[in-house]
């Protein structure tokens, strides 16, 4: 946690499961804080790993035994960035959860199961991959719109 992101007690969170960004707000302006990366590796390959399924057979559910044991690796990997946001979450009032995908209603249903965010206000938008300019303005009209 920096220095510069306990000013804020809001926060925007552009997240998909490979990165997340923070960008706090505070009196109309938005402040990006940090870009965290994930451990998770949506592609990931074992060295001198084959192919994970099995194209020419008569059955084409065929996959390899690799299948559950990175199902384990990747959902792991998943709880370890899920958690290490969680921590930075919690020096906020006010959240705003966007991005792509799922990760941002996966992360917020595990922040409601934790009774520490109970008085925390959360908020989960649909968005698309944001530049940088394009983060700070969402996050500004967000919070500018949604005056709390």
């Amino acid at each position: 946690m920096t220095m510069e992101s306990t000013k804020f007690k809001k926060v925007g969170i552009w997240l998909d499961h490979s990165f997340a960004y923070f960008v706090g707000y505070a009196d109309g302006k938005a402040t990006l804080i940090e870009k965290l990366d994930s451990p998770h590796e949506s592609m990931k390959r074992v060295e001198g790993e084959g192919n994970d399924t099995t194209w020419y057979t008569p059955n084409p559910e065929h996959a390899s035994n690799n299948e559950h044991k990175k199902h384990n690796i990747t959902q792991n990997e998943l709880k370890e960035y899920f958690k290490i946001l969680e921590g930075k979450i919690q020096s906020y009032e006010d959240v705003l959860l966007f991005g792509p995908g799922t990760a941002k209603e996966q992360l917020r249903n595990r922040l409601k199961d934790n009774k520490a965010f109970d008085k925390k206000w959360f908020a989960v938008e649909n968005s698309d991959k944001l530049t940088d300019n394009q983060l700070l303005a969402y996050v500004r009209e967000f919070f500018d719109k949604h005056s709390i």
